[in-house]
């Protein structure tokens, strides 16, 4: 199945385009353009997980700035560079959430499975734009209702206190995050 999408960022302004592959292997790659916190940012990003949505690699690369960063998952634990250098910090992460994409938050959502009313607390590799630096963030998802064609959120960023309810589709897929995020367009193929 393929599906394509376009997010409107609405802090600052920018749009992302994404084409979401899913087979033997789930494979995200992406084009977002837009400005925020005063920075122009063109980044592009290729995301793979297994069939259970759990991470396995990820490229970010800045196109304005030719920068690029890969982490690769290897296993449960360990979590490399593109030389194949583990990266400690952030061994304890299962999920990667770049600044200034949506799609992101469907990772934990699908791999997690909550129940209505379940939360879980998870730790994830937190990449910043326009820097690309990767960090370890922990964070909390909790689901907190079903409707008949969409279901709520709730995300908390545990070291910053910030939270927000997110409402995603059927596939998980954000279709509003409140005062930052909003779909715009999707098609299924």
């Amino acid at each position: 199945m393929k599906t394509e999408v376009i997010w409107e960022q609405l802090v600052g302004k920018g749009l992302e385009h994404l084409i979401l592959r899913q087979d033997k292997k789930i494979e995200a790659d992406s084009l977002a353009v837009g400005m925020i916190e005063g920075s122009v940012y063109r980044i592009k990003y290729q995301i793979i997980c297994d069939i259970d949505w759990r991470v396995e690699r990820v490229r970010v690369e800045d196109l304005i700035n030719d920068k690029a960063l890969v982490f690769i998952k290897r296993d449960e634990e360990v979590w490399t560079d593109e030389r194949d250098n583990p990266v400690e910090a952030l061994n304890s992460c299962t999920d990667v959430d770049i600044m200034i994409t949506p799609f992101t938050n469907t990772l934990p959502i699908r791999r997690l499975n909550l129940g209505l009313h379940e939360s879980k607390e998870i730790a994830v590799v937190y990449f910043r734009v326009p820097d690309l630096t990767g960090s370890k963030l922990d964070q909390r998802y909790t689901f907190l209702s079903q409707e008949k064609d969409h279901r709520v959120y709730k995300y908390e960023s545990l070291g910053s206190g910030f939270t927000s309810e997110i409402k995603v589709d059927a596939d998980g897929l954000v279709i509003d995050y409140p005062g930052i995020f909003k779909l715009v367009w999707k098609e299924q193929f």
